[in-house]
């Protein structure tokens, strides 16, 4: 687990665009407590962070001046609309007998490459389990080899440790295999007349005015 520095925002400081046009990030910590604290960091730390948290979305944070680690969740990551650069963070500091609420990703094993024109689809690759920190892990897998076409993996089919809870739909789809549509190559000739055909049909008018 990666750790992540920061420091106490002073009380008389910048506002939050002029801190991040100089590259700090401004930052909120909800301790154990629930009580709120200002932070900032600068802004490529914040980003190797996020690109390095564990299984359960944690980083180790040291405050600037303060002994010992805390260990946090990132909890909330606001980022402008446009072009997705970090506007704010928000941590959670979490205990290992903490009891969250957590996204946690599912993966497909034993999956073999598809063929006779079948392909494993995951409408859903995450859900929301409930359990202590300690118990939760940090991905599920989900063994698909004995998975046939027209079956699919719900979320109440999951395996879970004890203690842990499922908070996601059990309706959700997870995995399902299906059958691959098969594409015609062939060109259609059945939309425009042949050439003969349509100089026959272009002579019977005039043949039939002769005639009257």
């Amino acid at each position: 687990m990666s750790t992540f520095l920061a420091q106490r925002r002073p009380e008389k400081t910048l506002k939050p665009h002029q801190m991040r046009r100089d590259g700090i990030i401004p930052m909120a910590l909800i301790s154990r407590e629930h009580g709120t604290s200002l932070l900032q960091a600068k802004r490529i730390d914040v980003q190797h962070a996020l690109r390095h948290l564990d299984g359960h979305g944690r980083i180790d944070l040291e405050i600037d001046g303060e002994k010992g680690k805390k260990k946090v969740i990132v909890k909330h990551v606001e980022n402008v609309p446009l072009h997705g650069g970090i506007l704010t963070v928000t941590l959670q500091e979490v205990g290992d007998k903490d009891v969250m609420k957590l996204d946690v990703t599912v993966i497909a094993i034993n999956h073999g490459e598809d063929d006779q024109g079948t392909v494993l689809t995951q409408p859903t690759n995450q859900v929301r389990l409930q359990g202590k920190m300690s118990d939760l892990p940090a991905h599920i897998e989900v063994d698909v080899s004995h998975l046939e076409v027209g079956h699919h993996i719900n979320a109440s089919d999951l395996e879970l440790p004890d203690g842990v809870k499922l908070i996601s739909s059990p309706d959700a789809t997870l995995f399902s295999m299906q059958v691959l549509k098969a594409v015609s190559l062939e060109p259609d000739t059945a939309t425009e007349p042949v050439d003969g055909a349509a100089a026959a049909a272009e002579a019977t008018p005039a043949e039939e005015a002769k005639e009257e």
